[in-house]
């Protein structure tokens, strides 16, 4: 398998189209005809774990966090320049999934659900997505042709379906002019025919491609078609929501057992009873006023600042600041969601990129 090859299967996990447009996700430092020798999935990109890639002999890493962003205007030896060198010098290919593995049902957040012991989640903050539909008139005996058309021009994909299309039968009419050179009927005479009208949805930035797909494939010179805006919101989005029923307390608890270190903060909204909690990985304080719309009774994060934590404590809300590595979980995750759709060798990373000293 190459690289070309792999990014084709991690896009299929989670589309790098899901990304935020600030974010940089991909492959960012390597060769697209390499061929990959193994994977190791990692939180952060550091030395230590290309040292670790180039002993364990996996020419891939796979990180959640960017290593490169346009910050960066120099590669040397100093700061990220020397592990980009190192990198290169040990052709190793490095392919971020940072927001495209955040909005997935079984991405980052998921992630941490599971190494927590729930394996139930359900989207937090579902995302919507701006889709186009588009509705042609056919004549019946060339609508298979088209529906084989369009599909190769991209249209009807819906989630994990594809070829996913809409007919139902009408009667259509038209008459051609002299200069017209008509597929079905004369020229200046009126022609009543059977068609059908086909419904399907695509992705917005594919517009210019599926017409010129339509163009291609219909056998009218002039085709009936119109294209819709429509939101859609498919199962993916930030977060998680999880049943926990029991104390603040016995969560805290929980996740020092699970991730082997003392919680950074904990803000103690209410006294009540536990019944739903809501994981953001990373940064999640402000998605937190929507967050607790959705219903939960604390929220799981990192990096929660001292106003956004007094903010929460004045609005009744509990908050679990578990630190920005708590997303560390993502290795194993993503390791083993690539074990089931590849056959190549992949591990997680064993190094520890957290730059605060933990207490236990």
């Amino acid at each position: 398998m190459k690289i070309k090859d792999l990014l084709k299967e991690l896009d299929d996990i989670a589309p790098f189209k899901d990304s935020e447009d600030w974010d940089n996700t991909g492959l960012l430092v390597g060769d697209m005809e390499d061929e990959v020798t193994g994977i190791l999935t990692a939180l952060d990109c550091s030395i230590d774990t290309v040292s670790e890639a180039v002993e364990s002999g996996l020419n891939t890493i796979i990180s959640h966090h960017p290593l490169i962003f346009p910050k960066i205007t120099e590669v040397t030896e100093d700061f990220y320049g020397k592990i980009i060198r190192k990198l290169i010098k040990n052709d190793i290919n490095l392919i971020t999934m940072h927001t495209n593995l955040d909005h997935q049902p079984n991405g980052v957040s998921h992630m941490i659900a599971e190494a927590l012991g729930f394996s139930e989640t359900e989207i937090l903050l579902p995302k919507k997505y701006e889709l186009k539909k588009l509705r042609v008139n056919i004549p019946a005996e060339d609508k298979e042709a088209l529906k084989e058309g369009l599909s190769k021009g991209g249209v009807g994909n819906q989630g994990d379906y594809s070829e996913c299309f809409f007919e139902y039968p009408i009667t259509g009419q038209f008459r051609p002019n002299e200069n017209a050179n008509p597929h079905i009927g004369t020229n200046n005479e009126l022609e009543i025919v059977d068609e059908y009208v086909v419904e399907a949805i695509f992705e917005s930035h594919e517009q210019d491609k599926v017409i010129e797909a339509l163009l291609k494939v219909h056998p009218y010179e002039e085709p009936a078609f119109d294209i819709f805006t429509i939101n859609n919101v498919p199962n993916k989005g930030l977060g998680v929501k999880i049943d926990y029923e029991g104390s603040l307390e016995s969560l805290v608890a929980l996740l020092e057992e699970k991730t082997g270190a003392s919680i950074v903060n904990v803000v103690k909204g209410n006294d009540e009873k536990i019944m739903t909690a809501g994981i953001i990985g990373g940064s999640g304080m402000s998605y937190a006023t929507d967050a607790f719309r959705r219903g939960i009774d604390v929220l799981i994060t990192g990096d929660v600042k001292y106003h956004e934590a007094y903010d929460a404590k004045l609005q009744g809300r509990n908050i679990i600041d578990a630190g920005h590595s708590l997303e560390s979980f993502m290795a194993e995750g993503l390791r083993d969601l690539l074990r089931r759709k590849v056959d190549t060798k992949a591990e997680a990373s064993s190094v520890n990129t957290d730059p605060f000293q933990k207490r236990k």
